[in-house]
């Protein structure tokens, strides 16, 4: 399955939501999340954002080399991603980690990242 690149994922990004009526602080914050992710080893495969043009959350499915399980640390300890699924995968030998990253809208004043 072919990637997706860091900066055609911020494009499609802010295209789909520029009508949520998000400020700008709130979208650098959503972008920002997605570039450490990316930035932290994650590979990303497909991403959806549910609730549009009200937005609610966006998953972001990538994959993880083993090599790089140490970045799951830092993608934890983001305030953003409210929930991390892994999944082992890899044939015939597992080899990297399936990620499924959900970031939620900000409902409160969180501090920047």
């Amino acid at each position: 399955m072919e990637k997706t690149t860091f900066a055609e994922v911020e494009k499609q990004l802010l295209s789909h939501l520029s009508a949520a009526n998000l400020s700008v602080d709130h979208l650098s914050q959503v972008s920002g999340t997605i570039s450490k992710s990316y930035a932290a080893g994650l590979r990303i495969v497909d991403w959806w954002i549910y609730g549009i043009p009200a937005f609610e959350r966006i998953v972001v499915q990538g994959q993880l080399p083993l090599t790089g399980a140490g970045a799951l640390q830092e993608l934890a300890a983001n305030k953003l991603i409210k929930e991390i699924r892994m999944l082992r995968k890899g044939i015939p030998i597992p080899d990297f980690f399936q990620v499924d990253l959900t970031i939620e809208k900000i409902t409160e004043q969180i501090p920047k990242l």
